[in-house]
């Protein structure tokens, strides 16, 4: 029995044989023809373009002729000797390419007729007879020879142009005869394509569709279909390999199948362990898995629509998510969400986008974090703090009135050690007192007690009272201080006294880490809706580690220099500005200085809106 390969050898061999006889008889006469066709079309062309010359110049001749009889301007186009050489010298390789009958005669005739033509017409020019007289020897002789010269070499392109086209009747012919053969070759070639199609349509191409149909029946889901094997060729070899890839695809499906069956209920077991509100959602926005908190508190229960749930800030979560391809959560408490399921509780939302290898969204994490034990633990920290400090704040009043007191010697002179002790636990008690008005101030901030005299002021104005007030301190050390902010940046709603804090702060701080030399410099930028306020410093920096802590209380960056603090400015600062409705930032690179900014809602805020609207 043949194999797949020797039935597909035998059937393309002969194709392939009859193919290259094919070519073969075709370069042959394609070659042969060409090389006559070229030859004599171009003796042919050659003769056509002599004659057509030697015409051309006879009549530039006689343009010569009757301007000089007539007098007619603009008519001689060249010199007559030009002329002369130019009819010659086309009338020599005229002689010189003669290949017809009769050509050679004509040849001959022209040349006659050309010496008696230049004879007469050199002395019709050099004669001095009458004007009469000469234009009527122009009319019965020179014209005459040279309408006889013009005909000559008229009959000269005529046969050959005859000629050309009695070859091309030749060289059509011999086409004729060579597509009779290519003719003859297709009608063989076809007919045992044709023998070779129903050859193989037996034998090869009916399995093939047998494993197609059985290839798409495997697709919908049907793999306990069976191949007959009816052949030992390599289709037959296909047909068996196939019957054991179905066979393994049985067994996976089995096991993939419990497999699947157990990764599901584990991972809603563990879902509906977490206090925490979790589900998975596809890429098109359909809730696939969720476990209880999630269905129960947020109505994210399977096959429902997540763009669609009632839920604040949520679908814009997960839209983010989908389209940055990155994680986010939400800022703060600001942002959580507030439940009543017997008693409040408070989530925090964040969107963890699903990818593949190659980086393609296959599904989106909703994770909605039970914070409210973490609230209730800052409330009270916070609460903590605002008690502790107003019991503080009365005795350390009375202890440094004390210390001023005695620094006043009121109550008697001191000596020189007794004075030092004094003044240490002044600066001490002055820093004390300043920490605890720091922590109520951030309580009163928080509680929403601390009223915002909020009114439209210039950038401008804002940013010159802030330097006003440090330019001494910065002019001692050395360091350089600048401010540009543009005179006609629209207003922005601040109140002056809590914003002049909020700069204080910061260019306390770009002062204190910014050695001498240095460049700090105050800017600010008109953004859509609001306006950001930037102090940049050249400073020592800080290292990365620290950056996402810097605005917590009682934070400090350790190793660096200066003078140490409480680690509340930062922390008071930030919440001065999401009081008023902005927020803060910050860019730091070790050794390179560091940028805090700043967003000021504009006064113009409603007018943009609206027009952007």
């Amino acid at each position: 029995m043949f194999t797949l390969r020797q039935k597909l050898m035998v059937g393309f061999g002969g194709l392939l044989v009859l193919l290259l006889v094919g070519g073969a008889l075709s370069l042959y006469l394609l070659t042969r023809y060409s090389g006559t066709i070229e030859r004599i079309f171009r003796e042919n062309y050659d003769s056509v373009r002599y004659g057509q010359n030697m015409k051309e110049s006879v009549e530039q001749m006689d343009e010569i002729a009757r301007s000089a009889l007539w007098e007619e301007e603009g008519a001689v186009r060249e010199p007559m000797p030009l002329v002369v050489a130019r009819f010659e010298e086309n009338l020599r390789k005229e002689r010189g390419n003669i290949t017809l009958p009769g050509e050679r005669e004509l040849a001959e005739d022209i040349a006659r007729l050309w010496q008696q033509y230049k004879n007469e017409h050199e002395h019709l020019l050099s004669a001095r007879d009458a004007e009469t007289e000469r234009r009527a020897v122009y009319r019965t002789t020179l014209l005459p020879h040279a309408r006889q010269i013009q005909a000559k070499a008229q009959r000269i392109i005529d046969i050959n142009l005859q000629n050309m086209v009695s070859v091309d009747g030749q060289v059509r012919q011999s086409a004729v005869r060579a597509k009779r053969a290519m003719y003859a070759l297709l009608a063989a070639g076809v007919a045992l394509a044709i023998a070779f199609v129903g050859l193989i349509s037996r034998s090869i191409l009916r399995p093939l569709r047998t494993l197609t149909r059985s290839a798409r029946e495997i697709e919908q889901g049907n793999l306990d279909l069976v191949v007959s094997v009816s052949s030992r060729d390599e289709v037959g070899q296909l047909a068996e390999a196939f019957n054991a890839m179905a066979a393994r695809l049985r067994e996976f499906r089995r096991s993939d199948r419990a497999r699947l069956v157990r990764t599901q209920r584990t991972t809603q077991l563990a879902l509906d362990s977490l206090p925490d509100a979790v589900a998975i959602v596809s890429p098109d926005g359909t809730v696939e898995l969720s476990n209880e908190t999630a269905r129960k508190l947020f109505g994210l229960r399977p096959e429902v629509d997540v763009r669609t749930v009632q839920v604040e800030g949520l679908p814009d979560l997960y839209r983010r998510a989908s389209q940055e391809g990155r994680p986010l959560q939400s800022r703060g408490y600001e942002s959580v969400i507030p439940v009543f399921d017997g008693q409040e509780r408070f989530f925090l939302p964040q969107a963890v986008p699903i990818l593949d290898e190659d980086r393609q969204l296959v599904g989106v994490t909703l994770v909605l974090a039970d914070v409210t034990h973490l609230r209730r633990l800052d409330e009270m920290k916070s609460s903590l703090l605002s008690v502790v400090s107003h019991e503080l704040k009365t005795p350390l009043t009375s202890i440094r009135m004390a210390a001023h007191l005695l620094l006043e010697e009121r109550v008697g002179p001191l000596n020189a050690k007794q004075l030092e002790l004094l003044v240490a636990a002044r600066e001490d008690s002055d820093r004390l007192h300043q920490i605890i008005e720091n922590l109520l101030d951030m309580g009163r901030i928080e509680s929403g007690k601390a009223l915002m005299d909020l009114r439209p002021i210039p950038p401008e104005q804002l940013v010159a009272r802030a330097v006003e007030g440090v330019a001494p301190s910065f002019r001692d050390k050395g360091v350089e201080l600048v401010h540009e902010v543009p005179s006609d940046a629209p207003q922005v709603l601040a109140d002056p006294a809590r914003i002049g804090h909020v700069f204080s702060n910061l260019l306390t701080n770009a002062l204190r880490y910014t050695p001498g030399g240095g460049r700090v410099r105050v800017s600010s930028q008109t953004e859509a809706g609001e306006v950001r306020f930037t102090v940049e410093d050249t400073g020592i920096g800080i290292p990365p580690e620290h950056l996402p802590r810097v605005f917590e209380r009682f934070y400090r960056v350790r190793d660096q220099s200066g003078e140490g603090g409480a680690g509340l400015g930062l922390a008071i600062a930030k919440e001065i500005v999401e009081a008023h409705g902005g927020s803060m930032d910050v860019k730091s690179q070790v050794g390179a200085g560091s940028q805090f900014s700043f967003t000021l809602s504009r006064a113009d805020r409603d007018s943009q809106e609206v027009k952007q609207l």
